[in-house]
């Protein structure tokens, strides 16, 4: 998880983008992961931030890859 912390400081920022309760990112958190079904709405989550966060990203992420971090976008 540490590859998406810049978007989201805290894990209670991830469980109100998400709509999930806070002891469930905890775990994820505790675990290291999140699951994979959760990935289009990181994705989506992610934009609506200003981030732009992808699949494979993700999956890299998951194998171990760290991706470089996601750029904010532009807002002109």
């Amino acid at each position: 998880m540490d590859h998406i912390a810049h978007i989201w400081p805290t894990m209670a920022d991830l469980a109100a983008d998400l709509g999930k309760p806070y002891p469930t990112v905890a775990a994820w958190k505790a675990r290291g992961r999140i699951p994979a079904d959760y990935d289009a709405a990181l994705i989506a989550a992610a934009d609506r931030r200003g981030f732009s966060l992808t699949y494979e990203a993700l999956a890299l992420a998951r194998m171990g890859e760290m991706p470089p971090p996601p750029s904010q976008q532009d807002v002109a």
